[in-house]
Protein backbone atom coordinates (compact mmCIF):
# COMPACT_ATOMS: atom_id res chain seq x y z
CA UNK A 1 0.00 0.00 0.00
CA UNK A 2 1.58 3.59 -1.15
CA UNK A 3 -0.44 6.27 0.28
CA UNK A 4 1.07 9.93 0.47
CA UNK A 5 0.25 10.82 3.84
CA UNK A 6 0.45 14.51 5.41
CA UNK A 7 0.74 13.12 9.08
CA UNK A 8 2.30 10.43 11.15
CA UNK A 9 0.79 10.08 14.61
CA UNK A 10 3.19 8.10 17.08
CA UNK A 11 0.17 5.68 18.77
CA UNK A 12 2.98 3.09 19.60
CA UNK A 13 2.67 1.25 23.11
CA UNK A 14 -0.80 2.67 23.69
CA UNK A 15 -3.96 0.83 24.75
CA UNK A 16 -7.09 1.07 23.98
CA UNK A 17 -8.51 3.77 23.71
CA UNK A 18 -5.62 6.20 23.51
CA UNK A 19 -4.68 5.38 19.97
CA UNK A 20 -8.44 6.96 19.21
CA UNK A 21 -8.19 9.65 21.67
CA UNK A 22 -4.96 11.16 19.91
CA UNK A 23 -5.98 9.93 16.08
CA UNK A 24 -9.68 12.32 17.18
CA UNK A 25 -7.33 15.36 18.63
CA UNK A 26 -4.69 14.95 15.52
CA UNK A 27 -6.95 14.90 12.74
CA UNK A 28 -8.50 18.15 14.32
CA UNK A 29 -5.11 19.98 12.58
CA UNK A 30 -5.56 18.52 9.44
CA UNK A 31 -7.25 19.92 6.57
CA UNK A 32 -10.24 18.28 4.63
CA UNK A 33 -8.65 15.47 2.48
CA UNK A 34 -5.40 15.26 4.17
CA UNK A 35 -4.65 11.60 5.13
CA UNK A 36 -3.24 10.86 8.78
CA UNK A 37 -1.28 7.08 8.70
CA UNK A 38 -1.47 6.30 13.11
CA UNK A 39 1.28 3.86 13.87
CA UNK A 40 0.36 1.75 16.59
CA UNK A 41 1.22 -1.45 18.20
CA UNK A 42 -2.19 -2.42 19.50
CA UNK A 43 -3.89 -5.45 17.55
CA UNK A 44 -7.54 -4.29 18.59
CA UNK A 45 -6.89 -0.80 16.92
CA UNK A 46 -7.54 -2.07 13.41
CA UNK A 47 -11.34 -2.57 14.33
CA UNK A 48 -11.45 0.56 16.68
CA UNK A 49 -10.25 2.89 13.30
CA UNK A 50 -12.46 1.59 11.54
CA UNK A 51 -15.49 1.81 13.72
CA UNK A 52 -14.27 5.36 14.69
CA UNK A 53 -13.53 6.37 10.91
CA UNK A 54 -17.24 5.39 10.18
CA UNK A 55 -18.50 6.77 13.10
CA UNK A 56 -17.28 10.55 12.46
CA UNK A 57 -17.85 10.70 8.89
CA UNK A 58 -13.66 10.24 8.04
CA UNK A 59 -12.54 7.52 5.11
CA UNK A 60 -10.19 4.89 6.78
CA UNK A 61 -7.81 3.61 3.38
CA UNK A 62 -6.67 0.51 5.25
CA UNK A 63 -4.15 -0.78 7.69
CA UNK A 64 -0.54 -2.43 7.01
CA UNK A 65 1.21 -4.21 9.49
CA UNK A 66 5.35 -4.16 10.03
CA UNK A 67 7.13 -6.19 13.08
CA UNK A 68 4.65 -5.97 14.71
CA UNK A 69 4.04 -2.32 14.47
CA UNK A 70 -0.26 -1.52 12.56
CA UNK A 71 0.14 1.96 10.33
CA UNK A 72 -3.34 3.16 9.86
CA UNK A 73 -4.67 5.53 7.12
CA UNK A 74 -7.53 7.98 7.52
CA UNK A 75 -8.04 10.85 5.23
CA UNK A 76 -10.14 13.70 6.97
CA UNK A 77 -13.95 14.06 5.73
CA UNK A 78 -14.42 16.76 3.57
CA UNK A 79 -17.32 18.31 5.63
CA UNK A 80 -15.43 20.33 8.65
CA UNK A 81 -18.36 20.07 10.79
CA UNK A 82 -18.49 16.54 10.96
CA UNK A 83 -19.84 15.21 14.63
CA UNK A 84 -19.97 11.57 15.63
CA UNK A 85 -23.26 9.80 15.06
CA UNK A 86 -25.02 9.06 17.60
CA UNK A 87 -27.80 6.25 17.68
CA UNK A 88 -30.22 6.24 20.11
CA UNK A 89 -31.62 3.06 19.59
CA UNK A 90 -29.27 0.53 19.58
CA UNK A 91 -29.29 -3.27 20.14
CA UNK A 92 -26.66 -5.62 21.48
CA UNK A 93 -25.42 -8.61 21.03
CA UNK A 94 -26.57 -10.37 23.53
CA UNK A 95 -30.18 -9.69 22.67
CA UNK A 96 -29.74 -10.80 19.19
CA UNK A 97 -28.06 -13.92 20.38
CA UNK A 98 -31.40 -14.41 22.77
CA UNK A 99 -33.77 -14.66 19.69
CA UNK A 100 -35.78 -17.71 18.90
CA UNK A 101 -33.61 -19.28 15.61
CA UNK A 102 -36.60 -18.19 13.03
CA UNK A 103 -36.42 -15.17 14.11
CA UNK A 104 -35.31 -11.92 11.23
CA UNK A 105 -33.50 -9.10 11.65
CA UNK A 106 -34.29 -6.04 9.27
CA UNK A 107 -31.19 -3.42 9.65
CA UNK A 108 -32.78 -0.17 8.43
CA UNK A 109 -29.68 2.41 9.01
CA UNK A 110 -28.73 4.23 6.34
CA UNK A 111 -24.92 5.76 5.68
Amino acid sequence: MNIKTDQTLDAKGLACPMPIVKAKKAIKELASGQVIKIEATDKGSTADMKAWADKTGNQYLGTTEDHDVLSHYIRKSSDEDTQEKQHPNVVGNESIESLDENAVILDVRES
